[in-house]
């Protein structure tokens, strides 16, 4: 066998589960406690190899001749499938070029997918890839991977689109056959990175655009095997602060960009009066190394303003440097996506509003007994910044 991939499918939950919010989400906990109850009524429910009417070959031969051999599920029905091509020509590649480096072994025909049960003696024939298209593969790249969405496995073939960017085809396993996962736009992102698998419904891609970076954040719809595009943001080296997001993104297997997935409601002041801030499990005055212990794959941690922090794609934590009690939380302006006309229209006029002449700008403060919500909004009055803190004459409480 050319190359044989054996991938252990661990399902990668969500690093920020909001409890208290009402999430576009769904990685809350209620959310994901249901999941976990459908998805254990649903993989009763799966079907065996559909094989009426399909060419078919032996699993041991495919073992043998398969360029790719990936185990995927399907609720508790495991499945092996193969990746096969009967005109297969393989080169060597005698200088660097955007298909690879040089003497990287690189692989063309026309590819087709089997399937068979774990076990089986006979793989069948899919149409997943039927449109007739050659493909080409770099064994050196990771073109062929998968992601664990829900109890599916989820399997990604992606192909060269120029220099340092991929279009990808996503399949599934449905009713005992392979199928082609649609999606509204072309999938493409970068060859420098896989993409990411936020939590049990988004994945997220990106690429380069003129040196500006298009983080795409993607839903996936099971019940239509379809991907939509949930959120996307063009993000340009200004944009990138203290931080460059896209190096880490494309480091980090476990790192993603901040997306849209909180809505504002009413009750939102009522929840900060009781500590609990928007679209964060933890409320004010849990200790920092329970929140580490629960999700290490954080972004960086240090000291602002004299306050420690440990800060996540989604999230910032800022503690007591004595006790390690979190005593403000704060989120990026990306996850709403609101402006403070219409915080004010909800919330009505700040108790206080000043301005940071270096910045620019304008934080705008609402009272939550103990607590205060502080909103910091750009020129245009876009917020970027949404804090929850506990006041500094309760801050011992």
């Amino acid at each position: 066998m050319k190359n044989f991939i054996n991938m252990i499918m661990i399902a990668m939950l969500s690093s920020v589960i909001a409890g208290c919010s009402s999430e576009i989400n769904a990685s809350l906990n209620t959310e994901e406690i249901k999941l976990k109850k459908e998805d254990k009524a649903e993989s009763e429910d799966t079907a065996s190899v559909q094989e009426d009417g399909k060419e078919k070959k032996e699993t041991v031969w495919l073992e043998s001749n398969s360029l790719y051999q990936i185990e995927a599920a399907d609720g508790k029905k495991k499945y092996t499938v193969f990746l096969y091509s009967e005109d297969e020509r393989r080169t060597t590649l005698a200088e660097d070029s955007a298909k690879g480096k040089k003497g990287d072994t690189y692989f063309t025909g026309h590819y087709s997918v089997y399937l068979a049960e774990n076990g089986s003696k006979e793989a069948y024939k899919q149409d997943a890839l039927s449109d007739g298209a050659e493909m080409s593969f770099n064994l050196s790249k990771e073109q062929v991977y998968t992601q664990k969405m829900r109890n599916k496995t989820i399997i990604s073939i992606f192909q060269s689109k120029g220099e340092n960017l991929v279009k990808g085809q996503l399949l599934a396993i449905k009713d005992g056959e392979v199928v082609r996962i649609s999606t509204e736009k072309d999938m493409t992102t970068t060859s420098n990175a896989k993409i990411k698998t936020i939590n049990q419904k988004f994945i997220q891609t990106a690429q380069n655009k003129n040196d500006v970076w298009v983080i795409s954040t993607w839903h996936f719809n099971e019940e239509t095997h379809s991907m939509s595009l949930h959120d996307r943001i063009e993000l340009s080296s200004e944009d990138q602060s203290d931080i460059d997001w896209m190096n880490l993104w494309l480091k980090k297997e476990a790192l993603y960009y901040p997306f849209k997935n909180l809505a504002l409601s009413g009750d939102a002041l009522e929840k900060a009066k009781q500590g609990i801030p928007l679209g964060s499990p933890f409320p004010i005055g849990t200790n920092i190394s329970e929140i580490k212990k629960s999700d290490p794959n954080f972004v960086k941690e240090g000291f602002e303003d004299g306050s420690p922090f440990v800060m996540y794609p989604e999230i910032t934590y800022y503690f007591e440097r004595e006790t390690g009690n979190v005593t403000a939380i704060s989120i990026p302006g990306q996850r709403v996506r609101t402006s403070m006309n219409e915080i004010t229209s909800m919330f009505g006029t700040p108790a206080a509003v000043r301005e940071e002449k270096l910045s620019g700008e304008t934080i705008s403060t609402y009272p939550a007994d103990k607590y205060s919500i502080e909103l910091i909004s750009d020129l245009d009055g876009n917020v970027s910044e949404i804090v929850l803190r506990k006041t500094k004459n309760h801050a011992g409480q």
